[in-house]
């Protein structure tokens, strides 16, 4: 996922609170925003029909969001670290000035077409919105330019959190605090550690996740090659008990050869064989060319990537206990049959 701006997380405000890296820059574009509706008024004497035309002038959508996150009472459906389990996680929002409320700065309004009067409303916008900005600023972050929003879960014992953002340069903020982290936030991993028979690979995606939240992405995507690696190398293992493949052949190809070869002898999930052909190249991009931004960016999806390979594992192995079990069971039931 791509966040450079506040308002791209429009719509995942959750993601922003509980899981967006720590110490990662999000702007605050200053530009203002434009939007256009007309309105019939009559008829001229040829019948001709009168429009008026109206140019509203906005603040940014970045300081919309802004105002939008702070202020309004949200309810999030979220995991509670405490309750280990998801419910909804109230915030009660901050109370703003009036004259902060409303994010249009001005409208120009003409019948028959723009004249220079135009950029003259345009140029009292962009001046009263960078007066608005710095008296919101003052308000939400205060004199020492920190943000504290306080929220808690809906159980009985109403657990605290609390998530602090900080102003920098007046045009970025920065989460710089979180409680509990955001490692705590996330219940992901919780099936995988009881069926996954390595369990370093469950460590490696928790130091993976670590490092993802302190923005350091290129060891993180370090973790995730490591963990596409050991899962080939333990699908290897059951094959080769299994006689389907020689370990000095296997050893000497390349990791998406043996992806392939593990696939002829359907060792390896569809999922896993589907991406394949660029997967692994991405991981050893994000580790020997991308910088920290970039991976940071492309994590989620490689994550994810990774969480649906286990899944497919997963369910392949309860499969395969399940027929063990049901083949064992009918042997028996076979066997105490009248002969």
């Amino acid at each position: 996922m791509q966040f450079e701006r506040l308002s791209d997380f429009s719509g995942k405000g959750s993601y922003l609170l509980f899981s967006f890296p720590m110490y990662t820059k999000i702007k605050i574009d200053m530009n203002i925003d434009t939007s256009y509706d007309a309105e019939f008024i009559d008829y001229d004497n040829d019948g001709v029909p009168n429009v008026l035309h109206n140019i509203n002038f906005l603040e940014n959508k970045d300081v919309r969001f802004l105002k939008k996150l702070v202020q309004e009472e949200k309810n999030f459906f979220h995991y509670c670290p405490f309750c280990k389990k998801e419910l909804p996680i109230i915030y009660k929002g901050l109370e703003l000035d009036n004259k902060l409320s409303s994010s249009l700065l001005t409208t120009y309004s003409y019948i028959y077409s723009m004249s220079e009067e135009f950029e003259i409303y345009e140029e009292d916008a962009i001046k009263d919105a960078a007066k608005r900005f710095e008296e919101l600023i003052k308000q939400i972050f205060g004199d020492n330019g920190l943000l504290q929003m306080n929220l808690e879960c809906t159980s009985k014992d109403k657990h605290k959190f609390y998530v602090i953002f900080q102003l920098i340069d007046n045009h970025y903020i920065m989460k710089t605090g979180q409680y509990p982290s955001i490692l705590d936030f996330d219940d992901s991993l919780k099936e995988y550690k009881k069926v996954l028979k390595d369990k370093e690979i469950t460590k490696e995606l928790t130091n993976a996740e670590i490092l993802k939240t302190h923005n350091m992405g290129v060891g993180a995507f370090l973790y995730l090659r490591r963990i596409f690696e050991k899962l080939i190398l333990e699908q290897f293992t059951q094959a080769n008990h299994a006689g389907a493949l020689e370990e000095k052949e296997f050893m000497k190809a390349k990791t998406k050869e043996k992806v392939v070869m593990l696939s002829e002898k359907g060792y390896i999930s569809k999922y896993m064989a589907d991406i394949n052909p660029y997967i692994y190249d991405i991981l050893s991009q994000g580790v020997h060319q991308l910088d920290n931004r970039e991976c940071n960016m492309y994590y989620d999806t490689l994550r994810e990537a990774i969480l649906l390979i286990l899944e497919e594992k997963v369910e392949i192995d309860r499969k395969e206990k399940v027929k063990k079990k049901t083949k064992n069971e009918l042997n028996k039931i076979h066997s105490n049959l009248p002969q």
